[in-house]
């Protein structure tokens, strides 16, 4: 029951766990939230007080009914009254303005008590998920560096490490426990691979200042690259604007690039090149229906920050007139969608509403899950409803994910031609100007460049998250009508951009693949882990066709033979392979299979350009699907390949993380048991908590006859042409077009 109490907060309010078995408490006092009357609801068993410069103290009256109120005059002799954290977090975010304090969501998170017997249950579940399945759990071990390679990532013993966390008993809260956890899967610079924790990630952290690393007269430097006031205006000086492309010499008192890098480097997983990982925290212009400014990752973070507010030292202006100044700027926080406003009172109910475990009420069907998933085709009758996805509702890559939570900073439109998909002539975006928009489908914007390179166009493909049934093939055939569209109207050179470009449907990869080069294989050959887990899977699949099981090897081509395989041989008979120095059983090489009913062209349709007419850019993620279209390009077709962006005078990749396939760990256990799989060891479980695991499965390779997967096969990553950032290039997407135009 809610109570009401009108409180006047003299000074700041102490956070305390209201669970009556915990002896938590949290030395740091909560922002005053108010100097004037303030309302506060709170519950039964959920005290609310004042603290007043003299912190003194005095009983709490308790309260007899829900509906009764007290009014307390403000005095400063005052007695303090404890505050649950997590009561006052969900009161804040039951207010208009949805503002929460940075220390109530602190006090919330840590006074979560660590429970040995969660994070046993937890552990179990991830080594054995891990353990079984994460295609590259051995290859982890050894070091992937070398002379021109991009990579820097660190040499990772997952299990070792695992190991190391499960015997540590002396965490400080669930918080700390889950974070490193994370922070675990997150150091193999994975893009497929994250243990991630809903209870913490119910809030979100931005700065209104986003921030990029431009090249100015051959130096490197960190710059202002947007202020967004509709956030707040807080710490923020009169004129916010005055502060675009100013210089930020420090943050939080460090060297501001170091401060950056030391940062993404903890917490982006999105490559094994940090060169791309500063670009993922670091403000980007990208096309997604529209053109927007992503604010990066360092201004837009689900992870606590170390403390409430970020310090800047800018310069602003040039030669004589440079000026310095700092800027002390608060975290806005806000609830995430995840947030189950007015369900919790105090820490503990907290627990029990955004922590444990739940089943969903009305699960998917298989054959649905199966549609979004990153499962193979299946030998079911109704073949061209199921698509090969890299990830779908339950289990989209983790690095797109994060990267699509963070939001977008919406650009102001001018009057001109319309680039977004609207079509509205009267409205068009102020990015564009060196090329007019043609055509658009849920996926990817068609342009045409004017002037003195009219003969060149350009396909932007912000995902291959492109729909495909029997009812709508629409994002394939528009692709191919586009295309068809440009080469009437003169384009005889192609540029593919494919910016924060986080994968999608394996199909429509290879769909591009085949359209573009009608004459070569558009597929990767992948394999597995095998085991005595998998091979067990793959026997007891035989009997359940209609589960359309991922161990179900009639779901795959055989590389060697290039048909399906008819029983489970292809894990039964694994082969043997050295990865991280050991030798490790994977299962037969086998492709997806793919077919459309549109393809081939007829050969007076087929498109005609041709690959050194053509080129590739990113700013290096483009993962797993998107992967398979620049890598097939590049490695087998020699399209010349750009990437922006990046550290100076250092290669820079321009894909990452082409890991096979992904899946949760709800998705392999749901799998399991739809084939009845019994009596068999180390079988992960369901969490006990609001968490999922993604791995990659699958490991791809560049080609038929490699020996390395090529998540590790550095000879590929880094791309022809690394073109160095500015303050034109950053904002402009034109403009580089404009510049890799002129080069091909």
């Amino acid at each position: 029951m809610k109570l009401t109490s009108i409180l006047t907060l003299a000074a700041a309010l102490y956070v305390v766990s209201a669970d009556p078995q915990s002896s938590h408490t949290s030395a740091k006092s909560l922002e005053s939230q108010t100097t004037t009357t303030t309302t506060i609801a709170h519950a039964k068993h959920s005290p609310i007080a004042t603290f007043d410069d003299k912190k003194k103290s005095t009983k709490t009256k308790s309260h007899a009914k829900a509906t009764k109120t007290k009014s307390l005059k403000a005095s400063k002799t005052k007695a303090p009254k404890l505050v649950d954290a997590c009561g006052l977090m969900n009161q804040q975010a039951s207010k208009s303005d949805y503002m929460l304090t940075y220390e109530a969501v602190k006090g919330c998170f840590e006074a979560q008590k660590f429970k040995p017997d969660v994070a046993n249950k937890v552990l179990t579940s991830v080594e054995n998920l891990l353990g079984n399945f994460y295609a590259f759990l051995d290859q982890a071990k050894v070091s992937s560096s070398g002379a021109g390679s991009p990579f820097d990532t660190p040499v990772v013993d997952l299990m070792k490490e695992l190991e190391k966390i499960k015997k540590k008993k002396d965490w400080k809260s669930d918080y700390e426990f889950q974070m490193a956890l994370t922070y675990l899967t997150f150091s193999l610079n994975d893009g497929h691979l994250a243990y991630q924790n809903s209870c913490y990630k119910t809030v979100s952290f931005n700065q209104p200042i986003s921030l990029y690393a431009p090249i100015v007269d051959g130096k490197q430097s960190v710059r202002v690259f947007y202020v967004d006031t509709t956030m707040s205006k807080k710490g923020l000086p009169k004129d916010p604007s005055s502060l675009i492309d100013c210089t930020v010499v420090t943050i939080d008192g460090e060297p501001a690039l170091k401060a950056i890098q030391d940062f993404t480097d903890r917490t982006s997983a999105i490559s094994k090149d940090p060169g791309v990982r500063l670009n993922d925290a670091l403000a980007s212009t990208s096309w997604n229906t529209d053109w927007s400014f992503s604010p990066g990752g360092f201004a837009s973070r689900w992870i606590l920050p170390a403390k409430s507010s970020m310090d800047y030292t800018l310069q602003c202006g040039s030669g004589a007139n440079i000026k310095t100044q700092k800027l002390t700027v608060p975290w806005t926080i806000r609830p995430s969608d995840s947030f189950e406003v007015g369900e919790f009172k105090n820490a503990n109910e907290y627990w029990k509403v955004q922590c444990e475990s739940y089943t969903p009420s009305s699960p998917s069907s298989r054959e649905n899950v199966k549609r979004d998933l990153a499962f193979p085709p299946t030998h079911a009758p109704r073949r061209g409803d199921v698509r090969i996805q890299d990830g779908g509702a339950s289990a989209t890559v983790p690095a797109t994910s994060l990267f699509r939570e963070r939001g977008t900073i919406t650009i102001p439109t001018t009057s001109g031609p319309s680039d977004d998909r609207s079509g509205d002539s009267k409205k068009g975006s102020s990015i564009i100007t060196q090329a007019k928009l043609v055509k658009t489908t849920s996926n990817v914007a068609f342009y045409h460049l004017l002037g003195k390179n009219s003969d060149t166009c350009v396909a932007v493909i912000a995902s291959e998250e492109a729909n495909f049934s029997e009812y709508d093939s629409s994002d394939y055939t528009g692709f191919i009508k586009a295309l068809q569209t440009l080469e009437a109207q003169g384009c005889k050179k192609l540029i593919l951009d494919m910016t924060n470009n986080g994968g999608g449907s394996v199909d429509y990869a290879y769909f591009v693949n085949q359209l573009l080069f009608p004459d070569a294989k558009p597929y990767f050959v992948e394999d597995l882990r095998d085991n005595s887990l998998t091979q067990a899977a793959a026997k007891q699949a035989m009997k359940y066709p209609k589960a359309h099981s991922v161990f179900d090897a009639r779901g795959y081509n055989s590389a060697a033979t290039g048909k399906p395989f008819k029983d489970a041989t292809m894990f039964t008979k694994g082969v043997n392979q050295k990865r991280g120095g050991v030798t490790s059983t994977y299962t037969q090489r086998n492709f997806f299979p793919y077919s459309w009913s549109f393809l081939p062209l007829a050969k007076s349709k087929q498109l005609k350009f041709k690959p050194e007419n053509m080129a590739i850019v990113t700013n290096g993620f483009c993962g797993s699907a998107c992967t398979m279209i620049a890598t097939r390009f590049a490695i087998v077709h020699n399209v010349k390949t750009y990437a922006i962006g990046g550290i100076a005078k250092r290669p820079l990749s321009y894909f990452s993380f082409p890991g096979g396939f992904v899946l949760q760990d709800s998705d392999i256990i749901s799998d399991l048991n739809s084939i009845h799989l019994k009596g068999v060891k180390n079988v992960p479980t369901t969490l006990p908590i609001q968490a999922s695991t993604s791995l990659p499965v699958g490991e791809i390779y560049a080609l038929n006859n490699s020996t390395i997967p090529l998540e590790y096969d550095t000879q590929y990553f880094a791309a022809k042409v690394h073109l160095d950032q500015d303050p034109v290039l950053a904002r402009h997407p034109d403009k580089v077009w404009v510049k890799i135009a002129n080069d091909l």
